[in-house]
């Protein structure tokens, strides 16, 4: 299939072959026009716009979220957003249909792209038996969720992820982490009852922030904590700070 181009108005659409996978923005076909006619043919001219460097808005936000998390007595953490189908799919009891697969991985401990933190925090834990209890663990980072009616049907969402193993942990203690962690955000919250494979049916909710699903927590499902190999209880929560900053 070739490239097409069509107009309608002022507008023009351009739709790229299916070879040409370099167009990941409309710059990019501006690029390839400016290309085409030759650069010689662009009168230069000086930037009319004085900009100076700063910290984007959802930066700001997640830095006092993480210093919110090291204020509850968590630790940071900072993971690969690649991992493996045994990591991500079958021990956490998904469909590989909802995360992003590398259509030619280097190897199969990096095939796919993560769409939740918990995999590896529940690595983490698999190996950190014999460390002193409790462990709490916190990670900002990227994930990549299918959405359809975004670019190649996915968006990419900075996550808050929050862990915490020990012979007590329950449901009760992660709510009252999340609880305090939005009021010191400055965010008015509701919780709804939420059906998540990876979480014990009952011990688990939804974090809804003006009306939009925006995280959730809850107490770790048996099943997926043995897949792991970790003995002790565990519980964990998501929340899309993109959606929270909104």
């Amino acid at each position: 299939m070739g490239s097409s181009v069509e107009t309608h108005g002022q507008y023009v659409v351009v739709k790229p072959a299916e070879y040409r996978n370099d167009f990941l923005h409309p710059v990019d076909i501006v690029e390839d026009v400016m290309m085409g006619l030759g650069m010689e043919t662009f009168v230069p001219e000086r930037p009319r716009d004085f900009t100076i460097g700063r910290l984007t808005p959802i930066e700001i936000f997640s830095r006092k979220a993480k210093s919110l998390m090291v204020g509850l007595g968590y630790q940071e953490m900072i993971y690969n957003y690649l991992g493996s189908g045994k990591d991500f799919v079958e021990r956490m009891g998904i469909a590989p249909s909802e995360l992003v697969r590398i259509s030619n991985p280097m190897s199969e401990n990096f095939e796919f792209v993560r769409n939740s933190p918990l995999p590896s925090f529940l690595g983490s834990e698999s190996m950190s038996s014999k460390a002193a209890y409790p462990h709490r663990l916190f990670e900002v980072g990227k994930v990549a969720l299918r959405v359809d009616s975004e670019n190649y049907g996915v968006a990419t969402r900075q996550y808050l992820g929050i862990f915490a193993s020990h012979a007590a942990a329950d449901f009760n203690e992660i709510a009252s982490q999340i609880a305090s962690l939005l009021y010191y955000l400055g965010r008015d919250f509701e919780t709804v009852e939420n059906v998540d494979p990876r979480f014990i049916v009952g011990r688990q909710a939804a974090v809804l922030y003006k009306g939009r699903h925006v995280g959730l927590y809850g107490e770790l499902h048996p099943r997926v904590l043995e897949a792991f190999g970790v003995s002790t209880p565990c519980v964990a929560a998501e929340l899309d700070l993109d959606l929270l900053l909104e």
